[in-house]
Parts: structure tokens; sequence; C-alpha cells
């Protein structure tokens, strides 16, 4: 007897009553022998042929590709398979489903009927494609800015990378990422990358310039801005990194630096002539004020050097005191104290108002001040603090142990340069005076109206 159509009763069949999902049962011969009452309660909508032999004509027609994939490994396998398709009509709409095929067999692994299972994850799905759609969106979205855009794991390995990242650094979109992304960079690039990516994974914001170079191509130079993603509980989970091209303001840069240069070698020339003519045209070059209008275009010269080399966006206070005191003897160095905030940066007229007095000071020690003898000393200080809410920077010149210095009734060109040409810096102050222990200069200006714009 042929126990394959003996195994289904109609007891069996009423228990799939129960279930809440819809249940088919398919014997051996390929005949549906029950459709329980979820089952019937779905062919409301769709018609009797849903009950029926037919059932398979309600899926939608593009997903029947996938039910002859579904079909062909539910008849070959005796494992439980499942597919998602869509089931209803044109004119009701059409439902996502589950369809899962369980096969029951007897002891001989004889197949004796099957249960088809559908479940309705029509919601779960409508959501699953309008996430889906959205993240295409934002792809597309990405994809369309000449800026590359990277997720960055926090061990440093690309996550993701829209398409002129991935352009940019020679990596196939379809890759799937995961290489170190400071490895895609030039050796040059990788101290700087890996101390931004450190302070990042600490939470702060950061850049860095960096390049990149394709095969047969020039350089191309990237300005990264990093910023660290954070979880819902505040802790950084990822690193996102913009990177700009800035080839062509780099390039800028470069030919300004070089158009600085030269203007400043040609200003240098110029100034070794006025020096050539002054030396010419007085009757004795040997005269004193020769050698002290020599150095003081010497003093411009060095100043201008130090704003050339940065294009002219001015200097540190530090590199405007070290280049002034420059004449000063390798055996009275140690008896010159500087002391400051070496990163405080100047605008270039500052820098050569307090260049320029820096020079004189130097020179007058020198001559008649602390460093004419074997014990005085010069200490040189800098600082911004806080007056009246405002903040306020102040440079400090103080002399010990020189000579006695008698002020002269007539203040020459020397004093104008010490104590007028600095208070052209608005808002500024100046004391110059000479006290018991040695000369005294202080300077003191608004420093939004001394110092460069990025340190206000």
């Amino acid at each position: 007897m042929d126990t394959s159509e003996a195994v289904i009763t109609t007891a069996n069949c009423e228990a799939f009553d129960f279930l809440p999902d819809p249940v088919a049962v398919l014997s051996a011969r390929g005949k549906y022998d029950h459709f329980n009452k979820a089952w019937k309660a779905q062919a409301a909508h769709l018609g009797s042929v849903f009950t029926s032999n037919d059932w398979v004509s309600c899926i939608h027609e593009d997903d029947r590709e996938a039910l002859e994939a579904f079909l062909y490994k539910d008849y070959s396998s005796n494992q439980v398979v499942e597919t998602e398709l869509r089931i209803g009509s044109p004119s009701s709409g059409y439902e996502w489903f589950l369809l899962r095929s369980a096969p029951h067999a007897n002891e001989y692994g004889k197949i004796l009927f099957r249960l088809h299972i559908l479940t309705n994850l029509h919601a779960k799905k409508e959501k699953e494609i309008s996430l889906h759609r959205a993240a295409k969106e934002r792809e597309a979205l990405l994809n369309a800015s000449s800026d590359c855009i990277k997720l960055i794991n926090l061990d440093g390995t690309l996550a993701h990378m829209n398409s002129a990242g991935c352009t940019a650094l020679c990596v196939d979109p379809a890759s799937g990422f995961g290489m170190e992304w400071l490895s895609l960079l030039p050796p040059e690039i990788s101290e700087p990358g890996l101390e931004s990516l450190e302070q990042v994974r600490n939470g702060v914001c950061n850049q860095f310039l960096g390049m990149s170079q394709a095969p047969g191509e020039d350089p191309r130079y990237w300005e990264n801005r990093l910023t660290p993603h954070l979880s819902p509980d505040g802790k950084v989970e990822a690193i996102v990194c913009v990177s700009r091209d800035v080839t062509a303001a780099h390039q800028a840069e470069q030919r300004i630096g070089i158009l600085l240069r030269e203007v400043s070698h040609r200003a240098r020339n110029m100034l070794t002539v006025i020096r050539a003519l002054i030396r010419r045209t007085v009757p004795d070059p040997q005269e004193e004020f020769v050698s002290i209008l020599d150095k003081r275009i010497t003093s411009i010269a060095r100043s201008q050097d130090l704003l050339v080399d940065d294009q002219w966006r001015g200097a540190t206070i530090r590199q405007v005191v070290y280049t002034q005191t420059v004449t000063v003897k390798n055996e009275q160095s140690d008896r010159l104290h500087i002391e400051g905030d070496p990163t405080i940066r100047l605008r270039p007229d500052s820098a050569e108002k307090i260049g320029l007095a820096i020079h004189e000071l130097t020179t007058n020690a020198i001559r008649h001040g602390a460093f004419s003898n074997e014990i005085g000393s010069v200490f040189i200080n800098w600082k911004i603090e806080k007056r009246d809410d405002e903040r306020v920077f102040s440079l400090r010149w103080k002399e010990k142990g020189g000579p006695t210095i008698i002020e002269p009734v007539r203040k020459g060109f020397g004093a104008a340069l010490i104590e007028r040409n600095p208070r052209g810096v608005q808002g500024s102050t100046v004391i110059y005076r000479s006290e018991e222990d040695g000369i005294l200069w202080e300077f003191s200006a608004p420093a939004c109206n001394v110092l460069s714009p990025h340190q206000n």
C-alpha cells in the first residue's frame, strides 16, 4: 500500500487551522490536498485561484524567476528552503511574503508531503526597501561630491569611500574596502596622518595637508578634515574624513612663494645698492653714522626675510627677537635671557616696527648699555593677558647690571625707532626710560591689532 496518500488525515489538516500563517499541504504527487483557514482568508482577496494548484499565478511576474529557483531547489532537496516574493493581483496590489517549504519524509527518507508556509513580511520588507532606497540616495549624493569622502574604522582601515575618493586613490569601488587608508597615500604623509587619526580617536576634530598621486599623473594636494562619528552614548565609533582638492591653491601658494622670494631678493639687492651709495656719497665712509645707518638697513632686510619666508603672513615674536639680537657676541649671549610663548605670531607691520625697536635696543646695549661691560644682562619677555576684558599683548626689554646711563637732552633718530615708531600700532603704548639698574622698554597693544588674525 502506498502510505503517501494516508499520512495526512482530516484531523491533521484541521490542526493547521489553528496556525496564524497561511499553510498549504502539498502531497508527494504534487497536488495541494489542504489549505488552512489563514490561507483561505487570503484567498478572499485574491479569488478561488489562490486555493488551487494554480495559486502561483498570484505571484508577481517579476518574482517568477525566484519562484522557479525555489521550486527547483524544493523538489531536489529534503531540507527546508525559502524565498521572498510578492503575492496579490494588479487590481488589489501586492504584498511581500516569505514562502517556506518544509518536507516531511518517512523513516526511509521518502518525501511523504510538504508544507508550504507563507509569512507576511510586507511591513518589514517595505521598511527594508525604504532604507535601501535612502542608502542609495545618500550614496548618490556622496558620489555627486567632488570631495573625497571616507568612513574610516578606528583601526585606520577604510569602511567606505565615495567615487571621487576611489578615483583619487585608485581603489576599485567593488573592492569592499578594508585596506589601511594611510597605506594608499605617499610615505611622507604617514606621520601627520597617524597624528591626526590619534587626535580624532580622542574626539578632537582636526585637519592636515595630504597628497596623492596616480600613476603617470602630477601630484594632487588635499586638505583632509577628520571628524569623530559618535555612538548614541557619546563614544567615538568611526571617523569621517572629507578631503578637498586644494591642488590649485597649493600651486598658487607655491607661485606666490617664488614671487615673494624674488621680490625679497630684489629688495635686498636694492638695499645693498643704497648702502653702497651711502658709502660713496659721504665724505668719510668710516664715520659712525654710516655704520649705524648700514646696520638699520640690515635690520629692515632681516625683517623682510622673515616675512617672505612665511609668504608675508607675519612672523613669530621669537623669530623677530632672535633675528634682531643676532649681533650680540657669543661671549655675551649667555647674558641674554629670552622668555615667552614661541608660537605667538605678529602681523607683518607689527613685526617690522617691533623688529626695528629691538635692533636699536640691542645696538645701544652693545655700545653703552648692559652688553658694554662684563656683568650686564638683558631680559626679554612677552605675554598675552586680560586687561579690562580685552586681550593685550605686551613685550618687555629690561637691562640689569650695566653702567649708569645719562639720558641725553636731545633724543635722536634711534630713540624715535625705539619709542615713537612702535606707537604706529593702533592702541599701543610704549614706555622707554633709564632706570637705576638699566634701560627699561615696554610695548603693549590690543592683541587684535598686533597679532596675526588666527590668534585673535
